[in-house]
């Protein structure tokens, strides 16, 4: 469990794109952190060729700790990156969906009407 743990912390989450940290809004409330994975991949060991597509994974870590923030500090010291500030991802702002026009090379430094 512990070498799992180190794994995902050390090779997993820094080879995942645009990662910034896990959200703790992810604890359940009885000091248990959930979190799903998008891309097993990210693990050096899976080899792509093998598994064929992309599949995802959910990590359940249970603690011992009676509260979510008991639990928090326990896997901060265990080296568990948490996103800034520690809010929850509900109250970022959606990203714009950029259009095909962005992309389009014709279009640069014309305004549109």
């Amino acid at each position: 469990m512990y070498s799992f743990l180190d794994r995902l912390v050390n090779l997993g989450f820094p080879r995942t794109r645009d990662f910034q940290g896990v959200n703790t809004s992810s604890f359940d409330g009885h000091g248990n952190f959930n979190i799903g994975i998008k891309d097993q991949g990210v693990f050096p060991e899976i080899r792509f060729d093998v598994v064929g597509k992309p599949r995802g994974m959910d990590v359940c870590i249970e603690t011992t700790a009676e509260t979510d923030k008991e639990a928090q500090r326990l896997l901060a010291l265990l080296g568990m990156p948490f996103r800034e500030g520690g809010g929850s991802s509900a109250t970022a702002l959606p990203k714009k969906k950029l259009k095909s026009h962005h992309f389009d090379p014709k279009a640069k430094g014309k305004v549109r009407k």
